[in-house]
Formats: structure tokens, sequence, C-alpha cells
């Protein structure tokens, strides 16, 4: 069903394969399963495939044969580098309640999006295969989506999937992008643009939505508006629990918070999720940059568009309008689809939404959030690597910078587990600009830099088309629509 209740009875098949809901609308499960301590018992003792297999389970359904599902699953994780595919690192020296890092980047393109779109495509290519029809990805990115689906779209060896994926021209890093340009070919394109991380999201989410279009070149966009992100995301939070658990030898219903780097929400929306699932989570924390419309939503209610971008550091959570929110919201008033399009309707047609006192108090109940400047993101690098011996991708360290503000006056969990979403080696320029040219020449000499990193930075790349940003927001996004249409009807 959709978030705003104009669409029920959708199969999960086209949940996935639509994106949006055709009501603007984001897809969410008909109803959450519910779990129970038992069923969490017996998932402890799982490795992550199988763990994630069986959550699976409770969403496709019939709709793939259980073999199907299961091969499907355990292949997502073939090119993971770590046997445990998302180990947890204690964060050494930390005070209070131990402090674990998820590592989440231990996938084919060292982030944690290699978690969600290895599943998801591999998803709708056994979809499309079924069906006999050709799937066109549009992918809008601020570094880690795009990389990470265009690689998940080789590893699905599918000739029923093309992929076009759009970044913000000089908002991305050199190995990200790289990781793009050097893929690009005759089934997957690039194409940088002029412009703010998520101005490209309407004219995306505009074409999704003109169905004679959408159909005729099989659409469909992969970005965590997709159900299927935070659904294949939520097996990380269960798994880290779950680890957290066996490092402290606590028992299942022990309080656990997570933090986690936050822009466009999909990660959060999966942790929000699992809490309502049953996992016993216990406060979700949002560690924001200088683009902070999460934080100012949870501390007081304004979700409000800023007017421009802000460059920063952390550049692959430069979000103005986090999509997720909308599912976040689904789930706080209880799913009240009538709200929740009211709400939406407000904030598509002014930018500007005020949470109502009562629903921000339960927010707040639930969620915190820090705004981590550069500054203070720099900070949190270098305290984590000079005091704690951990050299954290800039995102990680606005989500420790978020730890180390937003939790010290909270009563302590029985743990803290802080979500690393990337490997510091795709951020060469901000971790430098942390803690130095010697500490990051070290790093990169020593022999936790990925090998396969260095063979990317020095292949050779294929130059992106560029779209040129017009004098206004509003009639450059008609413009790249307009351009995309011309290069989807060649």
């Amino acid at each position: 069903r959709s978030t705003r209740g104009g669409v029920t009875g959708a199969t999960f098949e086209e949940a996935l394969s639509r994106g949006y809901a055709p009501d603007g609308g984001l897809y969410v499960p008909e109803q959450l399963p519910n779990l129970s301590s038992e069923q969490l018992n017996l998932w402890r003792k799982l490795d992550f495939p199988s763990l994630q297999e069986e959550i699976m389970k409770l969403f496709v359904g019939d709709e793939l044969s259980a073999y199907e599902l299961s091969g499907l699953v355990h292949r997502s994780y073939e090119s993971f580098s770590h046997k445990d595919i998302v180990p947890l690192v204690p964060l050494q020296n930390a005070p209070g309640a131990p402090v674990f890092i998820a590592e989440l980047f231990h996938g084919p393109t060292f982030c944690f999006k290699d978690l969600g779109q290895q599943v998801l495509v591999r998803l709708l290519a056994r979809f499309a295969e079924r069906s006999k029809v050709q799937k066109t990805f549009l992918v809008s990115t601020t570094g880690d989506t795009g990389p990470a689906a265009m690689r998940a779209v080789a590893d699905a060896k599918s000739s029923n999937l093309k992929i076009v994926v759009f970044y913000p021209e000089g908002q991305i890093s050199e190995l990200q992008r790289r990781q793009m340009t050097t893929r690009a070919g005759a089934t997957a394109r690039v194409i940088s643009f002029q412009g703010g991380g998520d101005d490209m999201d309407l004219p995306l989410k505009r074409l999704g939505a003109d169905n004679a279009f959408a159909e005729r070149h099989g659409l469909c966009g992969i970005n965590s508006y997709n159900l299927g992100r935070p659904v294949a995301q939520l097996a990380h939070y269960f798994w880290s629990y779950f680890r957290a658990l066996d490092r402290t030898g606590a028992e299942v219903g022990a309080a656990v918070d997570i933090v986690v780097p936050s822009g466009a929400l999909g990660n959060l929306a999966a942790a929000f999720m699992a809490l309502k699932m049953g996992l016993p989570l216990r406060r979700l924390v949002a560690g924001v940059n200088a683009n902070d419309i999460t934080h100012r939503t949870i501390t007081k209610g304004e979700f409000h568009r800023s007017e421009c971008m802000e460059k920063t550091l952390s550049d692959a959570i430069n979000i103005q309008v986090p999509y997720n929110m909308e599912r976040i919201f689904y789930y706080l008033v209880g799913e009240d689809c009538r709200l929740v399009a009211s709400w939406m309707a407000e904030m598509d047609r002014s930018g500007f939404f005020t949470l109502p006192s009562p629903w921000l108090q339960q927010m707040q109940a639930i969620f915190s959030s820090a705004r981590v400047d550069d500054a203070a993101m720099c900070a949190a690098t270098k305290r984590a690597s000079e005091k704690h011996g951990y050299l954290p991708c800039p995102h990680t360290a606005v989500a420790l910078g978020a730890l180390w503000s937003a939790c010290h006056a909270v009563s302590p969990p029985t743990a803290t587990v802080v979500l690393a979403t990337a490997s510091p080696c795709k951020f060469e320029a901000s971790v430098t600009e942390a803690v130095g040219s010697e500490t990051w020449k070290k790093y990169q000499d020593g022999p936790t830099f990925p090998s396969d990193a260095r063979e990317v930075l020095a292949a050779r790349e294929t130059p992106p088309r560029l779209f040129a940003a017009c004098s206004t927001l509003t009639e450059t996004q008609d413009c790249w629509e307009a351009q995309v249409r011309e290069i989807m009807d060649r």
C-alpha cells in the first residue's frame, strides 16, 4: 500500500517495480510482521545471509519459491570481503556503556548501499526475466547509491537491465566518481548535473509518474524511496543488535541505541521499521551535517526545505528534503494514511510542513539528532583516530559526533551501535582535511586500504555528459526532465 492511502493491494513485485506509488506516496507493507522474543532468539543463531533470507521471506511471501529466494539472497553477498558481511568492531577506550561500530562497507563498492542494492537489483532482475520485460533504472546519487547500483546491475548479469545514473557535479569524491565513470558503457550511462544533491529527484519522480513513458521504457527507481531498499536494510539492524548482545553477554530484550549518519533517511526508516517489528531498539539517533532538515524536524518539528544546499565534507548526506521522512511519519502516526497524505500535500505544495506538537513529542520519545557541521565532523574524525584508534569516513564521523553530542545526557543503554556507512578509502579530501596528509598517507599505504579501490583509481574514465543549470531551479528541472526524455527516446 501507499503511505498516502491511494494504493492498496499491490504485490511485492509491483511495489519494487514501480518505486514511487501512483499517488505520489511511498510503498509500505500492508502490515509489518510482529516478531516474538522466541523468533528473535532463533534468528540470533543465524549467519548474515540466512538472517536476510528469513527476513525477506516475510515480505516476498509466495512471489518467489523458497529455493529462488535462498539462492538470490546468498549470491548477493558473494562479493563481500568480510566473512561476517557486517562485522561489529568495539570502539576502544569509549567511556560508559560499550560502543560498537557496525561496518557496513565490506561490499564491492565499500559502502552500505551494497547491502540494499545487491538484493534489490537481483530481485528486480528475477522479476524482469520471469515477466520477459526490460527494466531501466534511473538513479540519482550523492555519491554512494550510484556506484552500488551500477555494480549490482553488473553482478546480476541480466540482459533485462539497464541503468542511468545522475550525480551532482563537483559534490562527490574522486573515487565515487571513478566507480561510475570507469563502468559506463552501452547499458550503463552516467550523467552529471549542476545543482544540489537532490535537485534531480523531482524530474525523475515526474518521469516515473508518466505512466505511458515509464511503461514504454520499463522505468524503475532504486533509490531508497523504493520499498526494497529499507526492507533489505532491516537485516543489518537485527544482525547488529544480536552481535551487540553477544559482545555484552546480554539477552534478547536488552535496550540498544542506534546512531545513523542520515541523508535521505532510508537507513533510519529501516531502523524504525525494525523497532516496530519488535526489535528492542531504545533510541534512534540521526547524525546530520549542515543540511540539517532532519535535525530541525526532530528537535523543532520543522520539516522545512532550505533555500539552498550547502556543500560539505560529508557530501553523501547532503539532502534538502529526505523522501523517507514520509515513511517515518507514516509509522509515527500509527499508519494513518489520510493524515500523512495531508501533511505531504502541504510539503509538496509549499516546501514547508510543521509537525503538530503532540506528534513532535512522540517523535522525540524515539528519535534524537545532532547537527554536525564540517568543523565538528573533522573534530570527531580526529578524536576517533587519535583517542580510539579508529579512522572513520566523514559520514561515520558525523554519526560519532552525534553520539558524543546527543547522547551524553541520556541514561546509558546496554550498548550503542554506530553505523559506519562507508570506508574512509572513498573520501581522501575529507579525511585529509580532518586528520592531515600524513595520517591519510599512512592509511592509504597500509593493509586496510582496499586493493580494489587502488585499481579503480588507476582505471580509465569515460567522461560523463553534463546537464547544465538554468536561471531558476524550476526551469532547470524542466530542462533536465526534457533531456532525459530525449535520451531515453533515442
